[in-house]
């Protein structure tokens, strides 16, 4: 298991896997404002340092809570966890991005938290890959996701809001997965696919319009069956039956969304 380093210079604490040297000019361009991107929850910004290029992700909290506390924590518990998540996926050889470590900025009561990891040349998510591929390619790399949500729960990870932009595509084709936040290890259960794999088919129906065209039932399909050969168990009739209560919950999700953010359902 992959052991961290824990170093502060300032208000700023780096907890990483001692690949970092110089730690005040690190957290000095991991910090600088202008390295940060307009676009996704967080403000993930890119920043180079010593001829490798990071990425730098705040924490910020989800739903309701988000509008109240914004991206202020009690502790480290957050960061900490999903740095050990990732670093055990990728001893045991899961394709996820490679994580440096975090920092946390100390305020007079609660602390700001940043994740870095390595940036990953001239990779597209996996709403990009799917929006410009034809219908084989498409359905190729919904057996792919389904192998690997598969492998996911083998190695005793249980993920609740993974979807399509969690997922990069490399130029060669293959698959990246980052950001772990809300993950934990446990045993996994059906139930637990079940949510996992609704969360993804939640997303994908709120936001079609960027794949260039409705996620199809044949590829819906070739994922679920794809788990199903893997893993012995039947999740496709549990999630027919299941699937009007879902599509209500989803509605009632994007109301709450509209009444404290502004938002526009779909």
């Amino acid at each position: 298991m992959a052991k961290f380093k824990r170093e502060k210079t300032g208000r700023y604490t780096l907890v990483h896997r001692g690949e970092c040297g110089d730690i005040a000019g690190f957290v000095k361009k991991a910090m600088d404002p202008d390295r940060r991107l307009a676009a996704g929850r967080g403000a993930p910004g890119v920043f180079d340092f010593k001829g490798k290029r990071f990425v730098c992700r705040q924490y910020l909290h989800g739903g309701w809570l988000r509008g109240v506390t914004k991206g202020t924590f009690l502790g480290e518990k957050r960061a900490g966890t999903e740095l050990s998540i990732t670093a055990y996926l990728e001893e045991n050889g899961f394709p996820v991005v490679q994580a440096l470590g975090y920092i946390s900025r100390k305020g007079i009561i609660t602390n700001d938290l940043f994740f870095v990891t390595l940036f990953v040349n001239d990779a597209r998510d996996l709403v990009e890959y799917l929006r410009t591929s034809d219908g084989r390619d498409r359905l190729r790399m919904a057996r792919k996701v389904g192998i690997y949500f598969f492998m996911l729960g083998q190695l005793g990870i249980y993920h609740p809001d993974l979807h399509l932009k969690n997922v990069l595509v490399d130029p060669s084709g293959h698959l990246v997965f980052l950001d772990f936040d809300k993950a934990q290890r446990k045993k996994l259960t059906l139930d637990d696919y079940e949510t996992m794999f609704w969360r993804l088919d939640r997303y994908i129906r709120k936001y079609g319009d960027e794949l260039g065209g409705p996620v199809t039932d044949r590829e819906r399909l070739i994922f679920l069956r794809t788990f199903e050969r893997l893993s012995g168990q039947k999740i496709i009739s549990r999630m027919a039956a299941d699937r009007g209560r879902k599509e209500s919950s989803a509605r009632l999700g994007w109301f709450i969304d509209r009444v404290l953010y502004n938002r526009k359902e779909p």
